[in-house]
């Protein structure tokens, strides 16, 4: 079955010209060209009728229609949370819905009243805008919006930081999810605790998700290690916000006889050395082989995932034949639970 094709108003009109060469030229061409016009309006219908068809092609507002005859939400922005350390008075008390702000410029809210004790106090917090621009490193300051007698003005992020916040699933990742779940609908008839439905799972549970690992049968007949991949995350690992994300919603849909566990891959690190010759040792050409070498390594996300040195060669050479690959000098395997993560590259 060959796709549809929207022909030109140019090819309509020399069409219909054709069709009414009998006639007079000087009605045949305002006709023609009249005519041309309408058909192809027509045509265009047509076309957009023939994307609506499939969730691979479809406008948005139809994509929401097709995912939700399969149960397949977009995945919202999600708020950054975690852990402030607070210091003060002794017995003072630090209320639920109290409003902090951050370097960023953004307010946080305490989620859950604390009394200050000796040193310091872990107050559970949470921002008040999701979005990735929440997120906070460790040993960042926030501030006390409106003054708290006995509680000090500065909060303190502690060492996991704020982490979890992600932005809205972009449309496309959103319409290969509903595509993937249509293919597994019409194949199998659901989802039932298979590998690729934990991945499928994980990526459903969170935005920051891009994959996941899975091992089944590694704590014992029947159990599964589910360990998320975060491709856009420090060193693609998912943090504290989302490994608990992960967790809750495979509480909900994972079959209940299920023995499952969530945790963090491990992590293979890809160590590259590169000697590029004098005259293409740019800083244009280190930053492209980066680029490249950095996609290689993103785009292996499997549990059996390798990295072969032709691979490697294959993404520097994308950019410079001249160079020398000093290491590495051998083909790179994962192992059980591993995940690749490259190394800032090393130029000899």
């Amino acid at each position: 079955m060959t796709d549809y094709v929207r022909p030109s108003y140019p090819e309509l009109k020399a069409r219909i010209d054709t069709d009414l060469a009998a006639m007079p030229s000087v009605l045949r061409g305002p006709l023609s060209a009249a005519w041309g016009r309408a058909c192809h309006s027509q045509h265009g219908f047509l076309e957009w009728i023939d994307k609506q068809c499939s969730p691979l092609t479809c406008e948005l507002e139809r994509l929401y229609d097709w995912a939700a005859l399969y149960g397949v939400d977009r995945l919202a922005a999600t708020p950054a949370t975690g852990t402030v350390l607070a210091i003060g008075t002794p017995g003072t008390a630090l209320l639920a819905d109290t409003v902090i702000r951050g370097l960023n410029g953004l307010d946080y809210t305490v989620l859950a009243a604390v009394t200050l004790g000796a040193g310091t106090t872990s107050v559970l917090v949470r921002c008040l805008t999701p979005g990735s621009a929440g997120n906070l490193l460790s040993a960042q300051t926030l501030t006390l919006v409106d003054p708290v007698p006995g509680v000090a003005s500065l909060l303190t992020v502690d060492s996991n930081g704020l982490t979890g916040g992600d932005e809205q699933e972009s449309l496309e990742d959103w319409r290969v999810r509903v595509a993937d779940e249509w293919r597994v609908m019409v194949m199998r008839g659901g989802r039932s605790g298979k590998a690729e439905d934990y991945r499928y799972w994980a990526k459903s549970a969170h935005p920051s998700v891009s994959g996941a690992l899975v091992q089944p049968h590694v704590l014992g007949m029947g159990s599964v290690i589910v360990r998320p991949i975060c491709n856009a995350l420090s060193d693609r690992l998912p943090t504290l916000a989302v490994l608990n994300a992960v967790s809750a919603y495979l509480d909900g849909i994972a079959p209940a006889t299920a023995d499952w566990r969530v945790t963090s891959p491990l992590v293979e690190r890809v160590n590259v050395m590169i000697d590029l010759l004098p005259g293409f040792d740019s800083q244009t050409n280190r930053d492209a082989i980066d680029a490249a070498l950095s996609a290689l390594v993103l785009s292996e996300s499997s549990e059996t995932a390798v990295l072969t040195m032709a691979e490697i060669d294959a993404a520097i050479a994308s950019v410079t034949q001249q160079y020398t690959r000093l290491a590495p000098l051998a083909d790179l395997a994962v192992g059980p639970g591993e995940l690749f993560v490259l190394n800032p590259v090393l130029w000899a």
